[in-house]
């Protein structure tokens, strides 16, 4: 085993922190792509016709028709593969993305200071006790319910904080050495808004004091956009074990749902009055 070397910490300038990369050439990443499979369509076809409150032999043309809108099964399964496809697609692409700012994220020449980190942790907790809220728990009941003991969300927490701090380190670092920068007018597309509420959101933010803090933030966004763009990527198919897992995941889901509508519908067949409330 190789001696680790202990990284520096990054010098402190004002209110932000100065980092380094070992390098600032493209990187070199590998994305695994889900290999589509039929089976995939006709699980998809047995889930709209549990949510639907129906068996899997009832999906008829005429069935499609009256509950989908689609003009018979076939044209239905034909645009279930097309959505398939995309989704896969789609989140290649953002493995690529992720997996660029993590390589990325190894090449950084110093130290995250633990105050960034717990910077970090605080944040994530707060996004995690607003969703619990959402659903009107309290986070250790959401813990609860999704079986999670709380010292394993600690440890969990713990460990994307410290990626997301190196992650923004190394991008802060990539966008210096390449002196990027972020105009107003990019702000509304880096965060994902249209013109119209960018606007409004940027004039709030400027009334606020925070539109500097926005900008770094856009800044981070636009570095690893780069990077992605950058990357030389080799896309390889999935292994049949893990195309057999994702499936054997989603039969299990389907059978979750299954059992589900059969302990609503209860010992009478009837489904039972008032909303159905789960978590998925």
């Amino acid at each position: 085993m190789g001696i680790e070397i202990a990284k520096p910490e990054p010098i402190r300038l004002g209110d932000r922190y100065l980092y380094t990369l070992s390098s600032y050439e493209p990187v070199k990443i590998e994305v695994k792509v889900e290999s589509p499979s039929d089976a995939e369509i006709d699980l998809t076809l047995e889930s709209l016709a549990i949510d639907a409150g129906a068996d899997v032999e009832a999906l008829t043309d005429e069935w499609v028709r009256e509950h989908v809108g689609a003009p018979s099964l076939d044209e239905l399964k034909a645009s279930l593969a097309r959505e398939r496809d995309r989704a896969v697609a789609s989140r290649a692409e953002e493995a690529r993305y992720t997996a660029a700012i993590n390589e990325l994220a190894k090449r950084l020449g110093q130290k995250v200071p633990e105050g960034e980190i717990a910077r970090y942790r605080a944040m994530l907790l707060r996004s995690n006790e607003l969703d619990a809220g959402a659903l009107g728990l309290s986070l250790d009941d959401l813990l609860n319910k999704l079986g999670t003991s709380r010292a394993e969300f600690d440890r969990t927490l713990e460990e994307q904080a410290r990626l997301a701090a190196e992650r923004d380190a190394a991008l802060s670092a990539f966008a210096s050495e390449r002196k990027l920068s972020v105009d107003e007018t990019e702000i509304p597309y880096l965060m994902g808004q249209d013109p119209v509420r960018g606007a409004a959101y940027l004039e709030q933010a400027k009334r606020q004091g925070a539109l500097a803090g926005i900008r770094a933030q856009c800044l981070v966004t636009k570095a690893a956009r780069v990077v992605a763009t950058e990357a030389t990527c080799v896309y390889v198919p999935e292994s049949p074990e893990d195309t057999a897992k994702r499936l054997q995941t989603m039969r299990d889901t389907l059978a979750q749902a299954r059992d589900r509508v059969a302990r609503q519908k209860g010992p009478s067949g009837d489904a039972p009055e008032g909303p159905d409330l789960h978590l998925v």
